[in-house]
């Protein structure tokens, strides 16, 4: 009886183990298991996900693609973070944010992303941007706003206080023109 349970023990060890090579992949692969984690935001067990599949040449390419993005948005998140103390993520736009709070409107435009550095002219896209919040002042008639222009500059280096103000009137200008539809027509 003692050689079985010697033999049954043994037995049940090497079973515990598990053997290399022998390991099945996840049921829809390892890009799949991957991408459905990156979709919840698990970007760590995402990346190891995507490894795997470049390894077991599971969609290769595409797993690739998948972890130089989350490398990417990685990268953005912590400079974002990192330039403004404010996690731009939840900004409607690259350019602006809009929240409510204690019944005021609060917005957000950023000054880097609305002009081109050290000027007074609009980057590609900030019209579009602007004009957006132009009209969705217009649709808030009685909403009380209170606009912001945030400089995502790290706060060591000093600003030229004239362009500040410049940038603020022509941003202020716009959008004020823009949502009673006064711009000119070309």
């Amino acid at each position: 009886m003692k050689g079985r349970a010697i033999r049954f023990s043994l037995f049940a060890l090497l079973c515990s183990f598990p053997l290399m090579g022998w390991a099945s992949a996840p049921a829809g692969g390892y890009f799949n298991q991957g991408a459905d984690l990156y979709k919840t935001g698990r970007n760590s067990d995402a990346v190891e996900a995507f490894e795997q599949a470049i390894k077991h040449k599971d969609q290769a390419q595409q797993a690739q693609d998948y972890i130089d993005r989350i490398r990417k948005e990685t990268v953005e998140r912590i400079r974002n973070k990192a330039l403004t103390g404010v996690n731009k993520a939840n900004w409607q736009t690259k350019y602006y944010f809009m929240n409510e709070v204690d019944h005021k409107v609060r917005v957000g435009i950023s000054v880097q992303e609305v002009f081109e550095h050290d000027s007074l002219n609009f980057r590609s896209g900030a019209v579009d941007a602007l004009n957006q919040l132009a009209v969705a002042f217009a649709k808030a008639e009685t909403a009380q706003f209170d606009i912001e222009l945030i400089n995502e500059i790290n706060s060591d280096v000093v600003l030229d206080p004239i362009l500040s103000a410049q940038q603020q009137n022509a941003v202020f200008s716009y959008i004020s023109l823009a949502a009673r539809d006064s711009l000119p027509k070309f």
